[in-house]
């Protein structure tokens, strides 16, 4: 009889550019406004798993999700650092 192969999961790596998706539906979910660490633990509690099985991210998200709130602000989705406090990120 033939050895039957287990079912291969494919895993989508996320990036670090995902984390501006993240950063947008965590502030959406906390009513526009947040707390960076809010933003944080939001984000870890609902992709968690998601930064687990993807790599390096897993451990760089810390750092990452920064750079991700600047591209927002670049594209005019995040107010600006000196419309808000410094350690809350806000939707425009």
């Amino acid at each position: 009889m033939a050895e039957v192969s287990p079912l291969k999961v494919k895993v989508i790596m996320k990036t670090r550019k995902d984390l501006c998706d993240w950063i947008v539906e965590a502030l959406k979910d906390l009513n526009g406004s947040a707390q960076i660490i809010k933003v944080k633990e939001h984000i870890w509690q609902h992709h968690g798993q998601e930064l687990r099985d993807s790599g390096n991210l897993h451990f760089t998200w810390n750092e990452d999700v920064f750079w991700a709130a600047t591209q927002l602000r670049a594209k005019g989705v995040l107010k600006k650092g000196k419309d808000t406090s410094k350690s809350v990120w806000a939707l425009v």
